[in-house]
């Protein structure tokens, strides 16, 4: 079963967690308490060295970062209709999943987080 590591707040986890309703795969939501520092200490720091959510398990595969991870859930189990193979279809797809790490993520994360806690 998919496990994913998660904080509820976290527009990266958010992301992962939109794909896998998407798709309708169930998947088991681990929550990784921030506030405690949980991210930055064993068991979580073997699935991701870096320290940050979201991860995700499937089987013996682990992966960080929420762009690979959505590659991964996209082509696993979305088949072409996620993550085309025409390579021009493919490079727009990778595309747009930059922007929404970088420049959509850098506004509309920091507008979330100022919504939700003021």
């Amino acid at each position: 079963m998919l496990k994913l590591y998660d904080f509820l707040l976290s527009g990266n986890c958010y992301k992962v967690r939109l794909l896998l309703s998407l798709l309708g795969l169930e998947y088991e939501s681990i929550a990784v308490n921030l506030k405690t520092g949980e991210h930055k200490k064993p068991p979580f720091l073997e699935l991701n060295p870096f320290g940050q959510v979201p991860a995700l398990t499937d089987g013996a595969v682990v992966l960080r970062d929420s762009q690979a991870i959505l590659v991964y859930i996209a082509r696993r189990y979305g088949g072409t209709d996620w993550l085309p193979e025409d390579a021009a279809a493919l490079g727009n797809v990778m595309q747009w999943l930059s922007t929404a790490s970088k420049e959509i993520a850098n506004t509309v994360a920091t507008a979330r987080l100022h919504y939700l806690f003021g």
